[in-house]
């Protein structure tokens, strides 16, 4: 009986049931998962091999050079953009709460902190002009541009 079987179509058959029993498995555990992400809910994403090993190095915490923590493309536009509507934001927030030029500017500090590749990047000239026109319109908010620039650098009082 066995003899009419072959080794190579016992493999065969073998490797498919193998393959058929993983993907059983697969469903039961990721069916929600795949759901989402074949209706467009979710994506995949995949680390390249240079994302591999700077996720590595940051985890050992071995020191990095400038030009290495800075290797991937981050979009500083898209975050200076959403930081000028946060200054705009937190500007007319203390108007309306009547904030002292203190608390503002530690506010502002606060919003700041959380941008830190705009502070390294062209574009914090045009923010700290946003900060003083917008804060020009409120007398008791009123910075200059060293103040603004400061703001960047200071720490929360």
């Amino acid at each position: 009986m066995f003899t009419n079987i072959s080794w190579s179509s016992y493999l065969t058959a073998l490797g498919v049931v193998v393959l058929i029993w993983y993907f059983i498995i697969l469903l039961k555990f990721y069916y929600k998962d795949f759901l989402k992400i074949f209706s467009g809910e979710k994506k995949l994403k995949f680390t390249s091999f240079r994302n591999a090993t700077k996720n590595k190095i940051e985890r050992t915490g071995a020191q990095k050079s400038l030009s290495s923590s800075f290797s991937e493309s981050f979009d500083t536009l898209e975050d200076a953009e959403e930081l000028s509507a946060r200054i705009l934001q937190a500007v007319m927030e203390s108007n309306e709460k009547n904030f002292s030029k203190e608390h503002f500017q530690n506010y502002l500090r606060m919003v700041l902190d959380e941008y830190p590749y705009v502070k390294i990047s062209s574009l914090r000239e045009n923010i700290n002009k946003l900060m003083v026109t917008e804060s020009s319109k409120y007398p008791n908010l009123l910075l200059t541009l060293s103040e603004a620039d400061s703001l960047w650098e200071g720490s929360v009082f």
